[in-house]
């Protein structure tokens, strides 16, 4: 009687842990949304912002880059900006290093026609999402 009583409280423990673990697993994956480069719904950022360019999506683009290209433009110009970019090589993600904190410095590899080369990019954590620094050289780097 009292060995089935014991398993039973073992039971209820594991359940409870497991549960509890769960839900913080849950909860802290979560929060991590947007706020660095490597938690896009189980992606990257680079690799996000290329989906939305490919779905048309280039306005839900914008709050993602910062940067002087970004703030010397006005909104409407920077999304046509966005529209008239060929983003559609195939790319990957190959390293990630952190800089300091909020700051982030990726490494990827693309094709074109048949050529693998790296790029890097810069991100960093402003007003709570990561975003990618956009100047004349990084632009060129992404798009050209």
């Amino acid at each position: 009687m009292n060995l089935s009583i014991n398993k039973s409280k073992a039971l209820k423990q594991f359940i409870y842990t497991v549960v509890t673990l769960s839900i913080s697993i849950g909860v802290s994956g979560q929060s991590c949304l947007y706020k660095n480069p490597l938690c896009f719904y189980n992606t990257d950022v680079l690799s996000y912002l290329k989906i939305l360019h490919q779905n048309q999506q280039y306005d839900k683009m914008t709050p993602f880059f910062y940067g002087p290209i970004v703030t010397k433009m006005k909104i409407t110009e920077f999304i046509t900006q966005l529209s008239e970019q060929d983003f559609g090589y195939a790319m990957k993600r190959v390293g990630v290093k952190e800089e300091s904190l909020g700051q982030w410095s990726l490494t990827y590899q693309r094709t074109i026609m048949g050529t693998n080369n790296n790029f890097k990019i810069k991100c960093a954590l402003v007003n709570d999402t990561c975003r990618v620094y956009l100047d004349e050289k990084s632009w060129k780097v992404i798009f050209q």
